[in-house]
């Protein structure tokens, strides 16, 4: 059996860059990454099973494997959180160890695979990857595309909320020109000036230029705002930065504003994979 830990991605300013072929498309931008993530287990099975989520069955498809996947995940689809890269670039990877092909290799598929199904153009190489507060400096799949790193406060805990789901293929088509200005002008001061206090302060102005942090969704959480550093909201999901610290408080007051919060820490580190020994053939 191979255990797999990837972690999610928000991201918080992209701009999609659309090369000549998959694997050269994908996004510059920046967000965080985060765990817990999805954790998925794969076993060699003796014929092909078909399981309705597309990113699972086209991985083991294009890596030739039959496999029993199980995942567990504290999110669901469409809301903001990479979910569908997870699952992908999981599930490419057990297929890839069974097939003893390179990691490498098997997120790039996933990567492809995003990409084709409009689902995604850069959680696959910086889940691969990691960096906490992640910054993508060219597009592309893993081995291709280019993630550094923010330094952030290393009380840094990330708090979230879901405000409902908007699929990532709708959001593309819906805002593709206005992310093709902002992506460019905010990317260019970021790249300037790569601190986590203009991580912050871009990362907030982004969503409200881009329209999914409305004036009413500011009007809700602005007396919960004195318990965080900053806030921004990606397709469905609204993220706060907060400090260790401050991370009860902010809870109990998004709860008394009708939200139920979620808890994640930033994951330096991208993708793990584990062989239980005892369970392969």
């Amino acid at each position: 059996m191979i255990i797999i830990d990837v972690p999610l991605h928000i991201t918080s300013i992209w701009l999609p860059m659309y090369g000549n072929d998959p694997m050269s498309t994908g996004s510059l931008g920046c967000g965080v990454v985060i765990r817990p993530g999805v954790r998925l287990t794969v076993k060699p099975a003796a014929s092909p099973i078909k399981y309705g989520i597309d990113h699972v069955d086209l991985a083991l498809r294009e890596l030739g494997v039959n496999a029993e996947i199980n995942y567990s995940s504290p999110v669901q689809l469409g809301v903001g959180y990479g979910m569908s890269a997870a699952l992908a670039l999981g599930t490419a990877l057990g297929a890839a160890v069974v097939a003893r092909k390179p990691l490498i290799k098997a997120a790039q598929v996933a990567h492809v695979i995003e990409v084709k199904l409009g689902t995604g153009l850069g959680d696959v190489i910086t889940e691969y990857y990691g960096g906490g507060i992640e910054l993508r400096l060219r597009a592309g799949a893993p081995g291709i595309g280019v993630v550094d790193k923010i330094p952030y406060p290393r009380d840094l805990t990330i708090v979230t909320t879901d405000l409902g789901k908007y699929s990532t293929s709708e959001m593309l088509r819906e805002l593709r020109d206005r992310l093709a200005i902002l992506g460019d002008k905010y990317m260019s001061e970021l790249i300037n000036e790569p601190t986590y206090e203009k991580f912050m302060e871009l990362s907030t102005a982004f969503s409200k230029e881009v329209g999914f942090l409305t004036r009413g969704l500011e009007d809700k959480v602005k007396p919960c705002m004195r318990y965080a550093d900053a806030y921004y909201v990606k397709k469905r999901v609204l993220v706060f930065l907060t400090r260790r610290d401050e991370t009860e408080t902010l809870i109990n007051c998004l709860r008394t504003v009708g939200y139920e919060p979620r808890i994640f820490e930033p994951s330096n580190e991208g993708i793990r994979v584990v062989i239980d020994e005892g369970n392969m053939p």
